[in-house]
């Protein structure tokens, strides 16, 4: 007897949307399939929220239908034949046309062009990633497993399809190093041997650095990132941000344990990417034109790049902090021009017990701290400046902080005295 994988709690948490999308296939008779990432979870049964099908049809147009079923949106991407639909609970649904690729040179994004579920599968990473289940109503739940990714999942194996793998697509090199320290399982001999071939070839130097960069931020999100980059470092993996880049260890699982003590304990860190902190430890040891290098090679926003120089100034910021007798209103203005990311990542590695206590009172308190009077309040006490406002509203701000405690009419006549004063 055949098993379903897609029966009762087996089918994962989107089991009414997977049937969904099975009863509009029916409904125009297309063969449709779960495939990839979200049938190797169910298998472990794991959490997935991103749900892909494939479907021996015009993908575009069964995606509109689903959305119209669904209640959501479709994004279409002609070019690609894929459609993506948002799901409530931040997840995603795709939807593709069955399609079979081929790469014109190492390192290039493929071409594509319709083909078979066979092909669909074939051109997927590993084997353990190239199942997929029927939708359809009288195969609902088998598994087509045509590259032996269920005897790999049981051997605990990393594996890829075909010699080519990572040569065809070299950031694969650190999806087999993110999947085998998520799952705890091994990259498989010759998959390994593949794997070292690829990274002296140079192809490497063939794929555009964003796709590096995406597939390292993947890595980096993971919620325990430092297996993946011991074993990245062993293997030398780290080559596509910079030739020499070496990572030290026990300074990164200094920052990893600290960090997650950090956000748990102060709600001021809950807008920090944990991606971005580790970052800051991976290029931390780097600066002048190396560190130059990988900020400008790869797509990272604004606020990111200045979050990382912000980190590589904290030498003088160090010493600032470590003064004697400095006030609280004092440590707010050294603090307050870094974003909370650099401010994190320069608790999490201090080795100092004096700075450690006045960036826990920011992070706890001081930076929390706001006035309840404002410009307006200010304005019908007669003043007329905007620069002068700001500058009576930062130093009644600064006494707040020092006292701990003020009411509003308490920072009224704060207000009102500092202004007679000029």
């Amino acid at each position: 007897m055949r098993k379903n994988y897609l029966a009762g709690r087996e089918g994962g948490d989107n089991l009414d949307i997977i049937k969904a999308v099975g009863r509009e296939a029916d409904r125009r008779q297309i063969p449709a399939y779960l495939v990839g990432g979200i049938v190797r979870d169910i298998i472990l049964q794991r959490k997935n929220g991103d749900i892909d099908i494939v479907v021996k049809a015009d993908a575009l147009s069964f995606a509109r239908e689903v959305a119209k079923t669904l209640k959501a949106e479709a994004k279409v991407y002609g070019q690609f034949g894929t459609a993506t639909l948002e799901l409530p609970g931040a997840g995603r649904l795709d939807i593709a046309t069955a399609r079979k690729e081929w790469y014109p040179h190492s390192g290039s994004l493929p071409k594509v062009c319709p083909g078979t579920l066979q092909d669909d599968l074939y051109r997927r990473d590993f084997t353990i990633n190239a199942m997929a289940v029927s939708l359809n109503k009288d195969s609902f739940g088998e598994l087509i497993d045509e590259f032996g990714g269920m005897a790999d999942l049981k051997k605990k194996k990393v594996r890829v399809l075909h010699d080519r793998s990572f040569l065809d697509d070299p950031t694969r090199i650190l999806r087999a190093v993110r999947f085998e320290q998520r799952f705890g399982f091994r990259i498989e001999s010759r998959t390994l041997r593949l794997l070292k071939e690829a990274m002296d070839d140079d192809g490497m130097r063939n794929v555009k650095p964003p796709r590096y960069f995406a597939e390292f931020k993947k890595m980096l999100s993971e919620s325990d990132p430092l297996p993946c980059l011991k074993r990245l470092n062993d293997l030398e993996g780290l080559r596509f941000m910079d030739s020499r880049m070496r990572l030290d260890i026990p300074f990164l699982k200094k920052i990893h344990g600290n960090w997650n003590l950090l956000k748990e304990k102060f709600p001021f860190y809950s807008q920090c990417p944990a991606w971005l902190i580790y970052f800051m430890a991976v290029v931390e040891p780097m600066e002048g034109p190396r560190l130059d290098a990988v900020l400008n090679k790869f797509p990272l926003r604004k606020d990111e790049k200045q979050s990382i120089l912000q980190v590589q100034k904290k030498g003088d910021l160090t010493r600032r902090l470590s003064a004697p007798r400095l006030t609280r209103s004092r440590v707010c203005g050294i603090l307050r021009p870094l974003s909370p990311a650099a401010i994190a990542y320069w608790r999490a590695g201090t080795p100092s017990r004096r700075i450690e206590k006045r960036l826990d009172a920011y992070a706890g308190r001081d930076a929390l701290i706001r006035l309840e009077i404002n410009g307006d309040d200010l304005k019908r006490m007669g003043a007329s400046s905007g620069r002068g406002i700001g500058m009576t509203l930062s130093r009644v701000l600064e006494m707040k902080i020092d006292r701990q405690r003020m009411s509003r009419k308490e920072e009224l006549d704060a207000a009102r005295t500092l202004m007679r004063q000029g």
